[in-house]
């Protein structure tokens, strides 16, 4: 059952990928979509690296922004994907981007402080970096799954890499969280059978609505993030070393 709801769910997300429909699933993805689409409209211009693309789930929003979009990961995730290369070691140029998209990839990073140093270095001066990460979050891509963030600890990542932080915003909270576990499931196992997959999506997107105003109304500090979204800056004039 459990290799079923994975399948499914790996399939969907395959299948929705660039389309209203991938929002839709769950509590969390709707929140990353919302977390994302702020920052851009913000801080999302010219030539913009998405690392850690996968399958180029962020394209069309990301193009609304960029005068050019460029997408890595670390395996051929898409067709399309214009560089197969490990983020902890990029073959990229220096001061190449305005700006760094990573969306929920630390985690699955061995080493995130070699690449948030790959990502600094890649980033024009003046450039940002807009990044997502895990708070809360079930076992996922294994054996590829090996950190949780803080709000406090991601701040020291940041800083040791060279950012200037901007912001961290902590999105979500303990019943999103719970209303995924029963999407990830019902999205796995109807996934392909038509009429119920309908349903089950209507179901989804309406709990994901409850599951997303109850937690901003309940849990005012955010104390069960599911996930932080940061902006951070390269500084206009790097420090002497």
């Amino acid at each position: 059952m459990y290799e079923r709801v994975k399948q499914g769910w790996a399939k969907a997300s395959k299948d929705f990928s660039g389309k209203p429909a991938f929002w839709e699933r769950s509590a969390l993805v709707m929140l990353l979509r919302r977390a994302v689409e702020e920052n851009l409209k913000k801080y999302g211009k010219g030539r913009i690296l998405d690392a850690g693309a996968g399958t180029l789930t962020y394209r069309p929003l990301v193009k609304r922004y960029a005068d050019d979009y460029y997408s890595v990961d670390f395996k051929q995730t898409h067709p399309e994907l214009d560089q197969v290369s490990d983020i902890q070691e990029m073959q990229l140029s220096d001061n190449s981007f305005d700006t760094v998209l990573c969306v929920e990839v630390l985690e699955h990073v061995p080493y995130p402080a070699k690449a948030l140093s790959e990502i600094y270095r890649v980033l024009k001066p003046g450039g940002h970096l807009i990044l997502t990460v895990p708070h809360m979050g079930y076992l996922h891509n294994e054996p590829h799954d090996y950190y949780r963030y803080t709000k406090y600890g991601l701040r020291v990542l940041l800083e040791d890499a060279g950012f200037e932080v901007q912001s961290i915003e902590a999105n979500g909270g303990f019943v999103s969280f719970v209303q995924h576990m029963p999407a990830t499931f019902l999205v796995g196992i109807t996934f392909g059978i038509p009429g119920v997959q309908q349903v089950s999506h209507a179901f989804n997107r309406v709990t994901s609505h409850w599951a997303i105003w109850i937690d901003d109304k309940v849990d005012k500090k955010k104390l069960f993030a599911v996930h932080y979204a940061a902006v951070a800056k390269k500084p206009e004039h790097e420090p002497r070393t």
